[in-house]
């Protein structure tokens, strides 16, 4: 069957015009300011060696009361410049730790608004003459940057990375590793720029040591085809750039763990880089049976789990224990390479494995709600055994063949193997007397390997001689393939719609392979003063091929030999887009304006050859970007993001086929699926005073999607389910956060409050009838962190999170359940090697059904003793 399906000028949403008129008025007020307003301009150098000042601070007061009018620090070079002050009487005032303090009354008017104070001479302090200590500020904004300066947090002996990101101001570390930042999930981790260990945050937050550590920056890195263009594609990424200290350019560090404990426990771990100059070599390893991992696990899919019973649609759920991954066996170890091949060529890569097995138990209980005043219970209790195999391989070069052009390579592959065994028990339970409806008793084991060609990229760009004209080729391919097989045995005993009982014996053989190639010609022009347009053409193919048959057990021949075509499930897949797209910026001191649209058209392929059923769909979509940053001054800026994007039907959302696992639940596609589009929009507010080092961070995040792909579940008398897919509206979601941090002098610390606000609406169909859930989530935060000169060390953190869920089809099963929880950690460490440290974790979860409200408390004490040379021993 074949459909076109116009779906882009509905979805632009009205607030594009607000937007509009906001940056006009922005523009407005920028034009009037021009023209009633001074600026001021000059150079600071030391008066004895003739050195620049960076990082003075220049600031310009009223003259009448003494208030602040704008504020800056001295750039690299020791220049100043200050623009929109107003008219009248002001008092310029440097000031730079170690010196005496510079200042000058000037009157701004119409006649005298550009003023030139040319070079600045500052003199040392009398009383600091012959030892002078200058002192960075310890958070610096650049841009869109967070710079902070790792000296001004001091961290336990023997602390990783880790530790002194959980006292930076904004920065949320969780026990699993993963970070937050400014309230978004911390995504890539780079040191010294470059990719380290790949893309896997936690292999330098947790294996590098603080002392080599310089700076912490954040920020939102762009994709390496925006920073060379200068237009932002939308594809930004949450970073950490870990700057390194110029005193370890040189030499070798390292640090080896090996403990055991009670009951067979063990944890042994070391890390050891070696760096000469621009030559760097990291070896990590690790073992250890405590569920600790020093890296992000990362899986490519393939193979069947077991089977699973009754599931069904919540209501009334709660949600803030987190589900367990079990008890985890990790043995893991890597090598990182950096260097530089030649002035042109950098290159860096690495190789990582790990092979960890992983048991798990579990017990869930699940409501299943099938009117306002019916419900189903399900009781499932597992287990499984995980045992998994993995090799990574990431490697980059970097070739500035000239000054015109350059070239970026980004190889990436994986290998991997998995032998998953599991077994489970459940029961379905309902009516007047939450009778038994359905009991499952089930095994399954299995094995599946394969590799992954994810995210190699080759990049090819050319600047021309015209400043701004520029031409890139970018090249994205790529391919997987695993292949599996397996066994799944399993009694299903039933009593409705009548008392019967099936044996489920199977033998599965799975293969699934996707190939993807993606290139992009993007082509930049020079329109006007700071201003310039892009062209960007991309296109997108994709196919896969999955292969899923199964094979019941013939009690006659003794052999998996009867083909289950209810149970098998083959079809290929084939997608591709182009699009073509047109981009303007205009760049200004004080703002920044990138605005574009595509034009998209897809045709995808979904062919099941199980079922030998067809389906061709094509669409043409709309994609459009607006991305715009007003800066007030060098530490105070707005930035606001808007896009649009298309999210396709999946080939198994399409087909109108019926398949299951387990006999009891089935699922149906829908042929007749539309894209969604998604309209996203973040405003981000950001402030720091480097007189009082009070940082303030406020996001705003919206999400409305139109024709969203949900599910609609019908609930069967034997207690499993019918899902198909349908297009609904009125799904969004809004979040806000916010945070205000500053220092405390006695003791010296920091002060961090947190703000999270989440709200999120999502509609499905249950027996043909539509529920809306509406989930919200208040949390509030308070962080202080000691930075302690003395033996001392000490974080203290609580919170509260309030949690109101609604749904409309069963209000009285609506729930607001709370979580209160508090942290706290200590380190007590003497001249003479000795430390006594403890953590501390308490949480309650209340307003949860009875069973439910927890209480979790944690401490786990330790002592230590340094010994060998300069304590290199513990």
């Amino acid at each position: 069957m074949k459909e076109n399906d116009i779906c882009f000028l509905n979805y632009i949403p009205t607030f594009m015009r607000k937007i509009a008129a906001f940056i006009a008025c922005l523009f407005l007020v920028c034009s009037v300011s021009a023209q009633t307003s001074g600026s001021v301009k000059g150079k600071l150098i030391d008066s004895l060696n003739k050195q620049s000042l960076k990082d003075a601070s220049v600031t310009i007061l009223d003259a009448r009361d003494s208030t602040l009018e704008v504020f800056t620090l001295a750039k690299e070079d020791g220049t100043f410049s200050l623009q929109n002050i107003p008219f009248g009487d002001m008092i310029l005032e440097v000031k730079f730790q170690g010196y005496e303090p510079f200042t000058k009354k000037i009157s701004f008017s119409k006649t005298n608004f550009a003023v030139n104070l040319g070079t600045i001479y500052l003199r040392t302090a009398a009383n600091d003459l012959g030892n002078v200590t200058v002192t960075e500020s310890v958070v610096r904004m650049k841009k869109d940057t967070m710079e902070i300066s790792a000296s001004a947090f001091k961290t336990k002996p023997n602390a990783v990375a880790e530790d002194l990101l959980k006292k930076i101001p904004g920065m949320e570390v969780s026990k699993d590793g993963s970070i937050k930042s400014q309230g978004e999930a911390v995504q890539r981790v780079l040191v010294d720029g470059k990719r380290f260990f790949g893309d896997d945050p936690k292999m330098a937050t947790r294996n590098l040591p603080p002392d080599v550590i310089d700076k912490i920056q954040v920020f939102d890195d762009l994709s390496d085809q925006s920073k060379f263009s200068g237009f932002d594609d939308g594809n930004r990424v949450k970073t950490i750039n870990i700057t390194t200290k110029k005193d370890k350019k040189k030499g070798m560090f390292g640090k080896a763990v090996a403990g055991i404990g009670t009951d067979g426990t063990y944890d042994e771990s070391f890390n050891f880089t070696r760096i000469n100059g621009d030559r760097q070599l990291t070896f990590q390893g690790q073992a250890n049976n405590v569920n600790k991992q020093n890296f992000t696990q990362n899986n490519i899919g393939g193979g069947r789990g077991g089977f699973g019973g009754g599931g069904g649609f919540g209501g009334g759920g709660f949600g803030g224990g987190g589900a367990s991954s079990g008890i985890t066996t990790t043995l893991a170890g890597g090598l990182n390479y950096r260097d530089v091949w030649s002035p042109k060529i950098d290159a860096y890569g690495s190789y990582f494995y790990n092979a960890p097995s992983v048991n798990t138990e579990s017990n869930s209980n699940t409501e299943n709600i099938l009117r306002s005043d019916t419900s189903t219970y399900n009781n499932v209790v597992s287990s499984s055994v995980s045992r998994n195999e993995n090799h990574r391989f990431n490697f980059n070069i970097e070739d500035r063949i000239d000054s015109n052009n350059s070239l970026i390579f980004r190889p990436n592959f994986t290998i991997q193997s998995s032998n998953p065994t599991s077994t489970s028990s459940t029961v379905t339970t309902g009516g007047k007397n939450n009778a038994p409806i359905y009991k499952s008793e089930s095994r399954s084991s299995g094995y599946n390997s394969g590799y992954n060609i994810n995210g190699t990229n080759l990049q090819l760009r050319h600047r021309f001689a015209k400043r701004g004209r520029t031409i890139s080729l970018d090249l994205g391919f790529s391919a997987s393939n695993t292949n599996g097989d397996g066994k799944n045995y399993s009694v299903n005993s039933f009593t409705r719609p009548f008392v019967r009982t099936d044996t489920i014996n199977q033998f599965y053989v799975d293969s699934s392979r996707s190939t993807s190639f993606s290139p992009t010609v993007s082509y930049t022009e020079p329109v006007g003063k700071n201003q310039m347009i892009e062209l960007r053409y991309s296109f997108n193919y994709n196919n896969s091929n999955t292969v899923n048959r199964t094979y019941s057990f013939d009690n006659a021949s003794q052999k998996f030999s009867k083909f289950d075509s209810l149970f098998s499930n083959s079809y290929d897949y084939t997608a591709t887009s182009n699009t073509a797209s047109l981009s303007y910026r205009i760049q200004q001191t004080k703002y920044n304006l990138n605005i574009g649209t595509g034009l998209q058209f897809i045709d995808l392929t979904s062919n099941n050859t199980t079922k030998n059923v067809l389906v061709k769909r094509n669409f043409t979509n709309l994609t459009p970007n607006l991305n715009f940053t007003y800066n007030f001054t060098r530490t105070k800026s707005l930035r606001i993001f808007y896009n649009g994007r298309t999210g396709q039907p999946s080939t198994m959302q399409l087909q109108p086929v019926k398949t299951t696992s387990d006999s009891i639940n089935f699922q149906i596609g829908n042929p007749d699926l539309k894209p969604q589009f998604t309209n996203s929009m973040r405003i981000l507010f950001n402030s720091f005073d480097p007189f009082t080092q009070r940082l303030i961070f406020a996001t705003v995040n919206a999400t409305i999607i139109s024709n969203d792909i949900v599910s609609s579940i019908t609930q069967n008398l034997n207690g499993g389910r019918t899902s198909t897919y349908v297009n609904l509206g009125g799904t969004y979601n809004l979040s806000g956060y916010f945070m205000y941090g500053f220092p405390i002098k006695n003791p010296k610390s920091n002060l961090n409050l947190q703000t999270n606000i989440n709200y999120n609406r999502s509609r499905s169909l249950l027996n043909n009838v539509l529920n809306a859930t509406q989930s919200t989530t208040l949390r509030q935060t308070i962080k202080w962190t000691t930075n302690l000169k003395n033996n001392f060390d000490m974080n203290l953190s609580t919170y509260f999170e309030y949690n109101p869920i609604r749904n409309s089809l069963s209000a009285n099963q609506n729930t607001n359940y709370t979580i209160q929880g508090m942290a706290a950690d200590f380190t007590l460490y003497s001249n003479n090697g000795w430390i006594l440290a403890s953590d501390f974790d308490y949480s309650h979860f209340g307003n949860r059904p009875a069973g439910y409200n927890t209480t979790v408390f944690l401490i786990t004490p330790s002592i230590a003793k340094q010994f060998l040379k300069n304590k290199a021993g513990e």
